[in-house]
């Protein structure tokens, strides 16, 4: 075209070229993490977000010969945050450098990453160079909002007041249930547990059943009458137990002795496969029949298969005990739903009375 302008076709084009390059962003929600100003701004380059007012295009220049390029020097190391951005007159730690002041206050580098954290899997695999500037802005964004909130005064409301103590505790519970765990999860303790609950132990036992829960033992024997008429386990347990399981059959997949009560696992684990309990079993929810499917020895986990799962049995064995240890050195008063104070609480204080001052 001869006033120099994009064609609107090739000006498409070329959006659908960019993003198509960058298409892990778009796919990614980047406009739903960083709202639409900051996903512009990553799909077209930074300075898509601060054009408010685009120029018209300079009209055309006639061409001029083109001169000889001038010899490269050396680039110049690129310098970091810590090396251009002072304050007070001093360089910032090269460990937490400032990226950004709003206001007088400074945004630490740690802040975006600490913001990173919580983006989504497939961004937080990109590099985080790629990520900086729409971190940067967007902790910048969250600043000025705090400290625009902060000037009207909202963080003296009563609600708000509550809201931000809350929010307090919560970090507090968390750092300090991270500082008492600590000792507790440790490798040399895994090993132990490990040691404890799985090593020379045999192959366990486990064996799948199906069930069908029913409130009455009158029932239970009619199903049984069904069953041996030829009836489908699977089809009487959807239409007739009481349990959540009903929908796939009454199947319980499978499991050991000790996880289930001790009578249901006497019926269970005396069946072979195909069989069905002459009689039914009786617990507090009701009347169960049972029938096995299969039958298999289970070696014990190694120790990386349990680590995982030893480590949150430790961890929450440490945080039961953090938890009853303050219990004990803090005093505690209960209250009704109506806000009179419970009578058994008022008793543990008269108990406590006699109990070294805390």
């Amino acid at each position: 075209m001869s006033d120099g302008s994009v064609p609107p076709v090739a000006g498409a084009r070329r959006l659908v070229g960019v993003c198509m390059a960058r298409r892990k962003l778009c796919k990614a929600g980047i406009g739903a993490l960083y709202g639409p100003t900051m996903a512009v701004a990553l799909i077209l380059g930074t300075g898509a977000a601060q054009a408010a007012d685009p120029k018209p295009p300079a009209p055309p220049v006639a061409a001029a010969p083109v001169p000889a390029p001038p010899v490269a020097e050396p680039a110049a190391p690129a310098p970091r945050a810590g090396e251009v951005v002072s304050l007070g007159g001093k360089n910032q730690a090269e460990e937490d450098p400032v990226v950004a002041i709003v206001d007088g206050h400074p945004i630490h580098l740690g802040a975006l990453g600490k913001a990173s954290d919580t983006l989504p899997e497939t961004l937080r695999e990109m590099p985080f160079d790629t990520l900086y500037p729409a971190l940067l802005q967007r902790v910048i964004d969250h600043q000025v909002l705090a400290m625009m909130a902060r000037r009207q005064g909202m963080d003296e409301t009563p609600a708000i007041k509550r809201d931000i103590e809350a929010a307090t505790d919560r970090i507090l519970e968390a750092a300090y249930l991270r500082r008492e765990t600590a000792a507790a999860v440790t490798d040399q303790a895994i090993q132990q547990r490990y040691n404890l609950e799985f090593a020379n132990r045999p192959a366990t036992e486990e064996v799948r059943a199906r069930h069908i829960l029913v409130p009455t033992e009158t029932e239970a024997k009619d199903i049984l009458r069904l069953l041996r008429e030829g009836g489908d386990f699977a089809a009487l347990a959807v239409a007739r137990s009481r349990d959540p399981d009903a929908r796939h059959g009454g199947d319980l997949g499978f499991f050991r002795r000790e996880q289930v009560w001790p009578s249901f696992a006497d019926v269970a684990f005396s069946l072979q496969p195909g069989e069905i309990g002459p009689t039914p079993v009786r617990n507090e929810f009701g009347w169960h029949v049972v029938k096995v499917e299969e039958r298999r020895l289970v070696a014990p986990p190694s120790l990386s298969q349990a680590r995982e799962t030893l480590r949150q049995e430790l961890m929450a064995q440490a945080i039961r005990e953090a938890v009853k240890k303050g219990r004990t050195q803090l005093q505690i008063r209960e209250f009704n739903i109506d806000g009179s104070v419970k009578m058994d609480s008022l008793r543990r204080d008269d108990n406590a009375d006699g109990a070294p001052a805390r």
